[in-house]
């Protein structure tokens, strides 16, 4: 008999543990993503535009319909973006922390934007807003490029040739000697706390 009890109770241990197995895993919340045809980009929860978001991890599902426009994704902890020329649908996997966030197509940031916020929305203050501006210039085949923010700042240049990237810089000035005639196309994202601004310019090399 005390075999026997062994043996069911053992039976009842393994019959508990396979139980607590079989619980699903906690799933992330869903996002739906979506930028194109036209010259729209939208972040929805269930159909609803997002404004404010716990903090915590989140599934985004992304549809990127249009091959002249992108999805950018940044704010604390998140940078994620999907090509300028490609098409198609991915999936991100991202945790959300207190703080902005802001999506935008990097190739129109100025009439293609969105933000919301995650946890408390942080107070008002009269913070001027930030702005940036940017110059590019050709003497010969040299191309400068130079970033002026409102107020002190990060710097992200990148230079364009057509669809190539041909030059990087973290800095408020690039220079890079042209391999090829043509138009190219310089991106500025200035960041400085929460706060991100964008702005290009172009030249002409000949």
């Amino acid at each position: 008999m005390k075999t026997l009890g062994a043996l069911l109770t053992l039976l009842l241990a393994g019959l508990a543990v396979a139980v607590s197995v079989a619980r699903p895993a906690t799933t992330a919340t869903v996002l739906d993503a979506k930028v194109g045809p036209g010259y729209s980009i939208t972040l929805t929860q269930n159909g609803t535009k997002v404004t404010n978001l716990p903090p915590g991890d989140y599934t985004i599902n992304v549809d990127d319909e249009a091959d002249i426009h992108n999805f950018h994704l940044f704010g604390p902890g998140v940078d994620e973006a999907t090509d300028i020329t490609g098409t198609g649908t991915t999936t991100w996997n991202v945790t959300f922390q207190n703080g902005a966030y802001t999506y935008d197509c990097d190739a129109h940031p100025g009439s293609m934007i969105g933000r919301f916020t995650v946890g408390d929305t942080p107070p008002t203050t009269t913070t001027a807003a930030l702005t940036v501006r940017a110059t590019a210039k050709a003497s010969g085949r040299t191309v400068t490029v130079r970033a002026a923010a409102s107020r002190s700042a990060r710097y992200d240049i990148t230079l364009w040739h057509g669809s190539a990237k041909v030059a990087h810089a973290t800095k408020s000035t690039l220079r890079y000697v042209a391999k090829k005639p043509g138009r190219y196309v310089a991106k500025v994202v200035a960041r400085s706390g929460t706060s991100t601004a964008r702005a290009s310019a172009s030249v002409s090399v000949k």
